[in-house]
């Protein structure tokens, strides 16, 4: 029976559409294996493996769900709900917004997809940041645009460079995506780069999508942001969550922020899409917002917390690179000097140490030889992982 094109689009996790490594492929056989009751050390997903929602967040779903929400609800997102992700986004970034301009998905990955419907024709043509998270390439390439990618290099210390990225703009150039911090190198832009690329979108009537999903894992003094500069209200759409922030990447709570124009389109596509996300999720959300406030730093502390840990642990894994962007998530091995991919290390990670981490082949191009430690889980556990990493290095 035939298929679509569109099936291609986004069975291809690469920007060329050729046939690329499974970068999920090494995680889904350690957790087959974790299935089967083995201990295996995961560190190969972006989230904190044994912390639970706040309980006052479950707590609030469980009252809501028992109180009788759960029946249809404003396809894009209860007033409420989109009111309180105006206040947050404020907040974290100074731009002020109303409820208006929030739609909310369910999740961030949710958000990036229905944005890249609404924006994207065949022919188009959008620009990612290579590394970049393994969906982007399917997500921005399914309406049928050519998908054009900007490499940082090893030799510019994984740094964008920004004349790159503008010569890559054309007359056909719709949509740039950055990420900040970046998953998975954690790299962050400075204003001066970001007012170029304002500018620029600006002048060439071009979206800029930031991918915001990480923004609360670093401290807000340690990144810099757009939204404030001249000119980027018009053109800049945020993506965000509380995945990260709040320890809620299961509960599947998104959002996108943009204009009014751009949310009433992406509100028609909802009614398409999803026709509205539970209401007993969007009251705990909401509860999350504004009454677990504290959870980001803790997040935040945390995780520094183990980065200590874990920089401590490799401190010696030569030829092997470490790449340490100093806050969020994940730290990151450059493994060329090994003579293998990281697809090779993390396989054989995984078989030799019972250790599982994230190999980036399938992250575009640049990440064939990084490996992605994610800061998953705790103490001894984390540190035993990353001896485990050492033992396999130097047996290599």
């Amino acid at each position: 029976m035939k298929f679509s094109t569109l099936t291609q689009r986004i069975e291809s996790e690469s920007a060329d559409n050729s046939t690329t490594i499974d970068p999920w492929a090494v995680h889904n056989r350690a957790m087959q294996r974790v299935a089967n009751g083995e201990q295996i050390a995961m560190l190969s997903i972006g989230q904190e493996t044994h912390e639970s929602t706040p309980e006052i967040v479950v707590d609030a779903a469980v009252d809501s769900l028992r109180s009788g929400r759960h029946h249809y609800v404003d396809v894009s997102g209860e007033a409420h709900l989109r009111a309180a992700v105006a206040r947050y986004h404020h907040t974290l970034t100074g731009q002020p917004v109303g409820a208006d301009d929030v739609t909310i998905f369910a999740g961030a990955q949710n958000a990036l997809f229905a944005l890249a419907q609404v924006l994207l024709d065949i022919a188009d043509e959008v620009i990612l940041v290579a590394p970049f998270y393994t969906t982007y390439a399917a997500t921005f390439g399914a309406p049928g645009p050519n998908v054009v990618t900007v490499q940082v290099e090893r030799d510019n210390d994984y740094q964008l460079d920004i004349d790159q990225l503008l010569a890559a703009i054309t007359p056909k150039t719709r949509v740039i995506v950055l990420n900040a911090p970046n998953n998975p190198l954690g790299s962050r832009y400075t204003l001066a780069q970001l007012e170029r690329v304002v500018q620029a979108c600006v002048e060439n009537a071009i979206w800029l999508i930031l991918d915001a999903v990480y923004i609360d894992t670093v401290a807000a003094d340690c990144i810099d942001l757009p939204h404030q500069i001249p000119g980027a209200a018009s053109v800049l759409i945020t993506v965000g969550s509380l995945s990260k922030s709040h320890r809620m990447t299961g509960w599947r709570i998104g959002w996108a922020i943009g204009p009014a124009p751009l949310a009433a389109h992406l509100g028609h596509l909802s009614v398409c899409m999803h026709y509205g996300l539970p209401p007993f999720i969007q009251d705990a959300a909401t509860v999350a917002i504004e009454q677990s406030s504290a959870t980001p730093n803790t997040v935040r502390q945390v995780l520094q917390q183990r980065r200590v840990l874990v920089l401590a642990a490799l401190v010696n894994i030569h030829p092997v690179k470490l790449i340490d962007p100093g806050q969020g998530m994940f730290v990151l091995l450059d493994v060329e000097p090994l003579g293998m991919s990281a697809y090779q290390f993390a396989v054989a990670l995984l078989a030799d140490q019972d250790v599982s981490v994230l190999p980036c082949d399938g992250f575009g191009p640049g990440g064939h030889f990084l490996v992605r430690i994610g800061l998953c889980t705790d103490g001894d556990a984390l540190t035993d992982a990353c001896q485990r990493i050492v033992e396999f290095i130097r047996g290599r």
